[in-house]
């Protein structure tokens, strides 16, 4: 999330903490491998492609990228119980990281 705000709104997120709105889920897979579901704002609306770009380059570029992304454009009610879902003890809400304006 710091990389995409970062990209998003340049010094204005470090010096005013401008973020984007965001819901993130961490699970663990029954292989072991922590990974993310997001609700995430999407800065650019009218250029879905752009966002798409945005998240795939800076989500690349951490050490959990594995260079997988998988956007949903439309959500509703049975994606949030989906990411929201405990299978474990890790699984769940990365309250650090949300943000909801």
């Amino acid at each position: 999330m710091n990389r995409l705000n970062a990209s998003v709104y340049g010094k204005a997120f470090k010096r005013f903490g401008k973020r984007l709105n965001v819901i993130p889920s961490i699970e663990k897979s029954t292989e072991g491998r922590l990974h993310y579901h997001l609700i995430l704002q999407n800065p650019y609306p009218a250029d879905p492609q752009k966002v798409k770009a945005l998240i795939e380059e800076q989500w690349s570029k951490t050490l959990f990228g594995y260079r997988q992304t998988h956007i949903h454009w439309r959500i509703d009610h049975g994606w949030t119980d989906y990411i929201t879902k405990l299978r474990s003890t890790g699984d769940g809400i990365d309250w650090e990281c949300y943000h909801w304006n």
